[in-house]
């Protein structure tokens, strides 16, 4: 009985070792865990992405690039987010074009505008037995991601939906960090949808 049990189990645990973050992720476009809705203000673009509540969100993806995202105003001063072809209206803009030409754009949504900025979590953590700190110092133990989604819409029916993965790591002396965007090829801005509403009047 016990030497089939560790037939079964060293292979399961072999392929956890080596594919568990790919198995997480599959995982997670299932369920995800530890879903909390955070604020959505204050707003504010700070020239590589959104500060939605304090929290940063980046615009580069999962390649480390920057996504094809750019923030322009419109006649009536609203911000206004371009995707590829697409645009979305967020906001009236706060702040003044600063003179030196600094990115940082404060926003805020109109009136009857609903706005949801919601994260969860990897159900299950993968192992980390072969990371080693370049730096010295302790070395993570375990993963699990972190994901965000914002969602607007408009009156008129238009809708941007954003979502990001952030990676967590577990040290044994200090538990979980908070999310983090690593630029390690896995971790960013997962997709941007904008959908249009009826043309405003």
């Amino acid at each position: 009985m016990i030497v089939r049990l560790l037939i079964i189990s060293v292979p399961l645990l072999v392929v956890w070792l080596s594919m568990g973050r790919h198995l997480v992720i599959l995982l997670d476009r299932l369920i995800t865990v530890r879903n909390v809705t955070l604020p959505v203000s204050p707003l504010e673009y700070d020239g590589g992405g959104f500060l939605i509540g304090g929290q940063s969100m980046t615009f580069a993806g999962l390649d480390n690039l920057p996504a094809d995202l750019r923030l322009t105003s419109d006649s009536s001063n609203r911000v206004v987010l371009c995707a590829g072809r697409n645009a979305f209206t967020l906001g009236p803009r706060t702040n003044p074009v600063d003179p030196s030409g600094r990115p940082e754009i404060a926003f805020v949504a109109e009136p009857a505008d609903e706005l949801s900025f919601v994260t969860g979590g990897s159900l299950l953590s993968w192992r980390a037995p072969l990371q080693i700190n370049i730096f010295g110092g302790p070395s993570p133990r375990w993963k699990r991601y972190a994901y965000y989604r914002l969602v607007w819409k408009k009156p008129s029916g238009a809708k941007l939906e954003m979502s990001w993965r952030y990676e967590q790591q577990y040290y044994s002396a200090r538990g979980w960090t908070a999310p983090m965007m690593m630029w390690n090829s896995q971790t960013g801005l997962l997709s941007v949808d904008i959908r249009p509403g009826s043309p405003e009047k």
